[in-house]
Order: C-alpha cells, then structure tokens, then sequence
C-alpha cells in the first residue's frame, strides 16, 4: 500500500498533495494557506509542523511514501553544477547587472530566483520525511522521483480534465528549458510534442508590463492588469512600443534582443503618468493586455497546427488570464477549452504526485474528470462552540436552515463571510472560502472595497451563478466551474446585477451545480427564489494582500474587524 505525496518547489506558490494508492487525490493546498503569507515565497511546501498532523490524519502509519516533486532530475542536477561552481553565491550576483536581459528580468533578479529554485530542491521531502518520523516513529519512504516542471502542469491539466483526447498548451514565466510546452492527450496518455527553448517567456512579459504600469509582480499582481485594462483605451505609441519586444513569424513566436528590451523598457517609463503608482496605468494595461493576447494567439496557432484537436486543456501560470481564456471556444479549431483550479505551479503538486503513481501502476488512468476543486482544509468549529457560551449574536441553526437564512441576509443587503466544507485548491474562492453579496445595487462593489477587502475600485468581483442559467445571461455561454475564464453579460441582464459587471460588460464567473457544491448552490437556489436573481456576489475570504483564511480564527478575526455583516462557518452564523 502506497501514497504518494506530491510537492511544488518553485520558488514560489508551494503546494503539497497526498494521493491514495489508487491515485485518488486525497488533500491538496497550497502552502500560503497554512503559513498565511501571500505566496509564501521560498518557502518550503511541507513544513515538518504541518506535516505531522496531516500524515496522521490522510495515511497509515504502516503504509509506504514515495515523494515527488515538479523539477527534473537533470535541471536540478544542472542548478547543483551552478552551484558548486559559485554562481549562486552572493559575490557572483552582486557580479550581475541590475537591467533587464533577454528575459525580461533584470540579470541579477533571474540569477537570485535561480538560487532560491536551487535551495528548493536541496530541501525537497526533507519535511515530509521528519514528519513521518514525528507522525509515527518511523519513514517507510521508498525515494523521490522528480519530474520535467512542464510535464508536471500538464499531467495535473490533462489529468484533471473532462478529455481522454486533447491538445494541451503549457505558457508560464520558465521550465527546464523554456516557458511554454505542447503536449497530446490521447486516449489518457500524454505525449510532449514541442519544447520551447530560450529565456525568452510570455509570463516574464506580462510580469514586466506589471511593474511598468505601476504595480508590483514580485506581489503576484499580473490580476491588476486584468482587471485594469478595460478602463484603459488602445495606444498607437504604446502598442508600437511593446511590439518591438517581440515577432512572430508564421505562428512562430520569437523575443528581441537584450538592448532592444531595456530600450523599450525605458521609453515606457519616460511615458509613464506621474499618479501611476497610485492609481496603475490603464492605457498600459490595455495595452499590455491587447499583446498578451496577440503572443498566446501564436502560441494556440503552434498548439493547433501540431495538435489538431477539439479539446484544449491550458496550464501554467499564464492560464490564470481569464480574460484571454473567454475568448479561445471557437478559435483555431477548439470547441471546448479545460482550465484547471490551480494552473500555476501550486498544481505541479499533484501533477508531479499523479506523474509518480502512474510510474509505478503503468495501467493506471486518471478517474473521469473534472477533478473537484475542494481538496484543502477544513475548518475546527471548536472555537464557536467556546464563543457560545458569550456572544448571544452567534447560534447554531439546522443544516437544512444555513441556505435560507442565508439567503434571506444577502437579500437584505448584508456582507457575509461564508465558510463551508474542504477549501478550495488553487487562487479562487469557489463558494467554500468566500465573502458573498447581493449583485443588485450599483453600490455593492464600493461598499465591499470600502468596508471590508480594502482593494483598488477598478477591480472586479466575480459573480456566481446557477450553472442551468448560465444561457440566458451571458452571450455564448460557456461551462466555467473554477471561475477561470470571463464572459460577456447579455445586455439585457446587466442592469439586473450591475455589482458584478465590469467596465467592459464581462464576468469572470463561477458556473455552480448540485453536484459541484450542493450548499453553495442551495444558497444561491434560495437567494433566486427570493430575488429571481440566479446569482450571487462572491470574492475569496481575505483582504488584499492577504492569502484567503485557513482557520475559524481568522474568519473571527476578520469579521470582527471590518465591516462584514455575518459570518456563516458550517452551521454556525454570528451577526452584527
């Protein structure tokens, strides 16, 4: 009998997965959750005092362990060269230059990244394995097995997906040996098909037009560019501007040279308005986004060229594009496009996890897809049934109660933390972590930013809707279950929801069935009943800045210092 656990050791978004020794996946989270630290950079995915509690709870102390981890053997075997050579050492960096190189990174930073992915690496398991020593007194811990980081999306993508047969298109900041891959699934197997090489990366693109619009991608905040560019318009000097970083030729995508990146790089910032720091750059971020998409264009041209296929499965960081990902059905021959919950490097835990038992079970295929989102933590409910003994404003309702009641206090304007079930694994609150509202008044938004995420106006809040409405309100209707790709609102429904309509009349939205997220959906069946609004409000439980919740403490916390209205936690509801 044998679990594996799977780890992502990038430098950034750590992410542990436990999978069952018929492949089912167990538990998945991403370790920003347990640390709440945003990101949790350079940080190791299982820290020996998580581990402990989680080996004694998902596995047999008497079962066998093999780890794996989303980075090859030869790359890590590559950094290990860099290493002894001095090339990670502080004098080495220091050595570097500060501009930006042909990736567009600044040499220094890339040499400093590379480092902390080498560090990573050196420590992969170790935490798993003190763990079972601390679990039970013992490691049966067959090895670790690491896995090229591309194969590793692709196998948690393709894996995880409704298809047998797909193309599949990976595009994130770097691999091995490049940032983007294509794959083919066919019958359940995956085959890789073209490799990218260079240091050249779509991801490191949309990350310096981040920082050049005034934002910071060190934060993670590529969402601001998303949610920017609909207030911005299309610039001719801009768009001329960003154009020379790159080419493409037929649907071969290349880079320009280093001097021509940090010519372009400074020509922006002389550009640059003076309050861009304040309120971001929408002109550029439009812009900026407008170019996104043309280089993915090319990229999906490759993937169909190469691919021929009906299906497209699409990971990596850069699948976090939901503004893109919208407008991919009916394009170069896809018909259907899959999206994972956690496409950037937190879902190569299970994709290197899933790599490793179908290693060791060759007759193995992934369960039937989509694979569930809700892999993470519960919440204790221990700490309010303490609170009841003081607080006369939080009582425990019947099961059957929570939807209604619920319901009945969106209805009435209220802002409600909402804590249910296992949470989500990925970036998206998808109804178990979430803050809820009514989408009916205009002011919804403003008042949400205002009272309780404390985040620029200009971004969106996604909306939730009954998947078997999901026709009638937006155009062109497309399945989205993890809230990874925006649609656009039918006119005549926008004025109906106005609190989730953005500037450009999209909506990232959450399609939600019974079978998904029974509780979820009861809510927002009981919120129609009484509005005839099939839709809900929702953003991830957090303020900015801040991972979404782990715990019943935080969700007390935050509700008792910001202006949300009522907390329901499983069965229990408090209100102001």
């Amino acid at each position: 009998m044998t679990y594996t656990i799977g780890l992502a050791t990038t430098f950034h978004d750590p992410a542990l997965a436990i999978i069952g020794p018929n492949g089912e996946v167990i538990f998945a989270e991403a370790t920003e959750r347990y640390l709440q630290y945003k990101r949790a950079p350079n940080c190791e995915p299982d820290p020996v005092q998580r581990m402990e509690g989680l080996l004694k709870r998902y596995i047999p102390g008497d079962a066998e362990v093999q780890i794996a981890t989303s980075w090859s053997e030869d790359f890590t075997g590559f950094l290990d060269q860099m290493s002894r050579a001095g090339s990670f050492s502080l004098d080495a960096v220091l050595k570097l230059s500060p501009e930006l190189n042909r990736s567009l990174v600044p040499e220094r930073t890339e040499r400093a990244l590379i480092a902390s992915l080498h560090l990573g690496q050196q420590r992969a398991g170790l935490g798993t394995l003190l763990g079972l020593d601390r679990a039970f007194g013992k490691a049966n811990v067959t090895g670790l097995t690491r896995y090229d980081h591309h194969l590793s999306h692709a196998a948690y993508a393709c894996w995880s997906s409704p298809f047998t047969d797909a193309a599949c298109l990976i595009v994130d900041g770097m691999g091995e040996t490049g940032a983007s891959a294509i794959f083919a699934l066919a019958d359940g197997k995956i085959t890789e098909v073209k490799r990218h090489r260079g240091r050249e990366s779509i991801g490191f693109y949309f990350g310096l037009v981040t920082d050049l619009a005034g934002f910071d991608q060190a934060k993670g905040e590529e969402w601001k560019i998303m949610g920017l560019a609909p207030y911005g318009k299309t610039d001719a000097a801009l768009m001329a501007l960003l154009r020379r970083l790159y080419r493409i030729d037929g649907y071969k995508l290349s880079f320009a040279d280093a001097a021509t990146m940090r010519e372009v790089s400074a020509e922006i910032l002389a550009l640059r308005p003076t309050d861009a720091l304040d309120q971001g750059w929408a002109d550029l971020a439009r812009c900026g986004q407008d170019v996104f998409a043309e280089m993915m264009e090319a990229l999906l041209s490759e993937t169909a060229a190469l691919v021929p296929a009906e299906n497209l499965v699409l990971a990596g960081g850069c699948a976090l594009n939901s503004s893109f990902n919208g407008k991919i059905v009916g394009r170069h021959g896809f018909a259907r496009v899959h999206v994972p919950s956690a496409p950037a490097d937190d879902g190569n835990a299970i994709g290197a996890a899933w790599l490793a038992h179908a290693q060791a079970n060759p007759d193995w295929r992934a369960p039937a897809g989509p694979q569930s989102p809700y892999l993470g933590s519960t919440v204790s409910t221990e700490p309010l049934e303490r609170m009841a003994a003081w607080e006369p404003r939080l009582r425990k309702l019947a099961p059957e109660e929570v939807a209604p009641v619920t319901a009945q206090l969106l209805a009435e304007g209220k802002l409600i933390g909402w804590v249910q079930g296992k949470a989500e694994f990925g970036p998206r609150s998808l109804g178990n972590r979430s803050i809820l509202a009514d989408p009916r008044p205009a002011n919804a938004k403003d008042l949400l930013n205002a009272k309780v995420k404390y985040r620029e106006a200009f971004r969106p809040f996604a909306p939730s809707i009954l998947a078997e409405h999901g026709p009638d309100w937006f155009e062109n209707y497309q399945d989205a279950p993890y809230m990874e790709r925006t649609l656009v609102w039918k006119q005549a429904m926008r004025e109906r929801v106005p609190a989730v309509v953005h500037e450009d009349a999209t909506g990232r939205l959450q399609s939600v069935t019974a079978e998904r997220n029974p509780r979820y959906h009861a809510l927002i069946q009981a919120f129609h009943a009484l509005t005839g609004v099939p839709v809900v409000l929702n953003t991830s439980f957090n303020i900015m800045g801040k991972p979404i919740l782990h715990t019943a403490e935080d969700a007390i916390l935050m509700f008792y210092t910001s202006g949300l209205d009522a907390l329901v936690v499983e069965d229990w509801l408090l209100v102001k």
